[in-house]
Order: C-alpha cells, then sequence, then structure tokens
C-alpha cells in the first residue's frame, strides 16, 4: 500500500522506498532489573543462554575459522581473530539473533539494528593487557545520551581474571566527552561461563584482560549500531547476496536489507529485500 503523507514528521515513520513483507522474529524483553544495572553501569552478564548443543556448534565452528594472530597490539600478538562469520557458517545465527538479544537491542538501542562487526576472539597465552577503549568511539558524537552501540561478548570459555576476561569501567558509558581511563578508576573482570553473554552500551571502556594461563580464551563479539550509522564490517560485500537468501530473519535486516525510514538503504528506489526476491 502506497503511504500517504500528512505532515512533514511523517517522513521519518514511513517507508516510502516501498513496503515488503514483513517477519516476524521472537525477542525477549530484559527485565526491569537488569535494564536498571545496564543503564547504571553500562553493562550486564546474562547468563547460561545457550543450550549445550548449540555452544557445541558454535565453538566447533569458530575455533576451525580463526585466522593469524594480530599485527599491533591492539589486536593482540598473541591473539587470533576471525571475521565475515555469516559468511562462513550457521552456527553462531542462534547466538547473533539471539532473542534475549533483540530483545535488550529494542530495549536500549533500535528496533531495527544493524550488525557492525561480528568477529571472534581468541586471547592466547602470553597475551598484555589490550589498550581501554569505546565500542563507539570512532563515531563523533560521544554524549553520554546517545545511542549509537550495543555490543555483546559470548564466552565459549570460562571467563576469569588470569585468562583474559574483558575488563570494564563501571559507569564509564556516563563520562563527560573526552575523559579517559585513568590508573584511579576501578575496573572490573567480566567472569563468566560458556553460554554466558556481557551485554555493554556502545559508550562503555572497556578492554581485554592479559592471559596469564596456559590456556586460549575463546569468546564471539557481535557489536549492532543504530541503522543510520555505517557498520564496521561491510557487511554488503563480507555476506554476499546468494549467503544472505539463505538466512532466516531477522539476519537479512541485521546485515542492511532494511528501510530506515523514510528511504534509507533503498537500492533503484526499492526497498532492499526485492534483490532477494
Amino acid at each position: 500500500m502506497t503511504p500517504t503523507l500528512k505532515k512533514p514528521s511523517d517522513l521519518f515513520t514511513q517507508d516510502l522506498a516501498g513496503t515488503h513483507k514483513r517477519y516476524e522474529t521472537e525477542s525477549v524483553t530484559p527485565g526491569s532489573d537488569t535494564l536498571a544495572s545496564y543503564d547504571s553501569n553500562g553493562y550486564v552478564i546474562l547468563r547460561g543462554l545457550l543450550s549445550a548443543e548449540v555452544l557445541k556448534a558454535a565453538d566447533t565452528a569458530l575455533r576451525d575459522l580463526l585466522g593469524p594472530t594480530g599485527r599491533n597490539n591492539f589486536e593482540g600478538f598473541s591473539t587470533q581473530r576471525a571475521y565475515a562469520l555469516l559468511a562462513k557458517t550457521r552456527a553462531l545465527d542462534p547466538l547473533i539473533a539471539h532473542p534475549q538479544i533483540l530483545g535488550f537491542l529494542k530495549a536500549r538501542l533500535h528496533a531495527q539494528p544493524l550488525l557492525s562487526a561480528c568477529l571472534g576472539i581468541n586471547i592466547g597465552p602470553g597475551e598484555t593487557p589490550q589498550m581501554p577503549h569505546a565500542d563507539d568511539g570512532f563515531y563523533p558524537d560521544m554524549r553520554p545520551d546517545a545511542r549509537h552501540g550495543l555490543s555483546v561478548i559470548w564466552a565459549f570459555d570460562p571467563f576469569t581474571r588470569d585468562n583474559g576476561a574483558t575488563r570494564a569501567w563501571p559507569g564509564s558509558h556516563l563520562w563527560r566527552s573526552g575523559r579517559e581511563p585513568e590508573d584511579t578508576d576501578v575496573w572490573r573482570p567480566a567472569v563468566m561461563e560458556p553460554g554466558d553473554a556481557l551485554v555493554f552500551h556502545g559508550g562503555l571502556w572497556h578492554a581485554g584482560g592479559e592471559n596469564a594461563t596456559q590456556q586460549g580464551r575463546l569468546a564471539l563479539t557481535a557489536q549492532y549500531c543504530a541503522p543510520w550509522l555505517r557498520t564496521q564490517e561491510n557487511m554488503s560485500l563480507a555476506v554476499p547476496p546468494q549467503i544472505v537468501r539463505t538466512l532466516k530473519a531477522p539476519l537479512p535486516s541485521l546485515l542492511g536489507y532494511q528501510i530506515h525510514p523514510p528511504f534509507m538503504g533503498h537500492v533503484n528506489g526499492m526497498h532492499p529485500n526485492r534483490l532477494l526476491d
């Protein structure tokens, strides 16, 4: 049905690129205490989200995809990574579009976010602490009330203080623009078990920890952003259309096959999903 515009604000609420069939996706709205903890601290840990079967399949697939160690001290000279994961395996789909995560995204980011980055990170023995950073740091506006991004780190190995558990600076998402962690600022390790997920605000200062053990610490990190922002990974090239056609909702939407009103994301003036029909 062709939309009818009655006032200027309708431009920003209606899809002018043409409607397309919609898909219902399951999501679970976080509880009020969980959201309050996220709002105050900038992060929260969701426990035991994955079945043993899903976790085992995801773990096996991700380990097989790990590449060489990093090129600099931020990536980590003893840390392996894997990119473009949605083009390479279906075993991680249940994590990237997990109902609990989708519910968090709706509550604290946007109803139709984009997948900004999705990578595997294996912090190896002897790795040094990563430089603190905020995942939203490359966007120019870092106001505390800005909702640019939300990130999730899935634990595949136990996360401990000794093996590289993510370090989080509680409340740092509320710091003034330009402030960085100082030696007097207290960080906390995100201690987790396999199948747990660390959900955190894109403005939260955090870092991979030092691995002083003899075993690696494997994780999947999925970073989401508002639909009007550029993604870190160029998903249009990383995941070709022939693969997107095989994905279940809402994964195509997360990869950019969506319209942000009035027509951001169109292809030849139409909804991008028409390319997949």
